[in-house]
């Protein structure tokens, strides 16, 4: 399992030394265990390479891979770059030019896009839900011409009520975060609910 975390180090290794960080699992305080695996990280304009903390729960004993929040589960990319796509997509570009913009390979970003498209219901309804518990003067979305534009606008709407509320991060950090990182997953690992 995966938990999106901040991105500065410093910040995880105080939550997880103050027992601030739960399982997915259980809901079990998370304990330091090791790094996981290291891995090189597509960013906008380079490369990174990660060995992302590992996390071991105090109730169940389940470990978790604690996962910088520009990242997405499972994903190469950063979440940034996968957000552009999205967006791009939603303003009616195909894939070709998609990853001619950002330049990513043809059949990966037909593969974000896909999945994306394959699960649109649940973001959109996770990201409103967001967006109607963060900001109580919201009564619903306007509609933004399709189910695709509907649900990246969910996600925009959401962003934008998380920073008014709490302060400006990066926006698809502030995804990642909403969504425990599983928009793209494969799994049927369901969001965390807002809270």
């Amino acid at each position: 399992m995966a938990v999106i975390v901040s991105s500065d180090p410093d910040v995880v290794e105080s939550e997880l030394l103050g027992g601030k960080l739960f399982c997915p699992s259980c809901n079990g305080v998370l304990r330091k265990w090791a790094h996981a695996r290291s891995r090189t990280i597509r960013m906008r304009d380079c490369t990174k390479t990660l060995c992302p903390r590992r996390s071991r729960c105090s109730d169940c004993f389940k470990t978790s891979v604690l996962l910088p929040d520009y990242l997405l589960v499972r994903r190469v990319d950063e979440a940034a770059v996968i957000g552009s796509a999205l967006v791009q997509k939603a303003e009616g570009l195909g894939h070709r030019k998609i990853a001619a913009n950002i330049c990513r390979p043809e059949t990966t970003v037909r593969g974000w896009l896909r999945r994306f498209r394959e699960k649109l219901e649940i973001p959109l309804e996770h990201f409103t839900n967001w967006a109607l518990v963060l900001d109580v003067t919201l009564s619903e979305i306007a509609p933004a011409g399709s189910l695709f534009a509907d649900a990246i606008s969910a996600i925009g709407i959401a962003v934008r009520s998380l920073s008014i509320r709490f302060g400006p991060s990066p926006p698809w950090s502030q995804m990642s975060v909403m969504c425990g990182g599983r928009l793209l997953s494969n799994t049927n690992s369901p969001f965390p609910a807002p809270s």
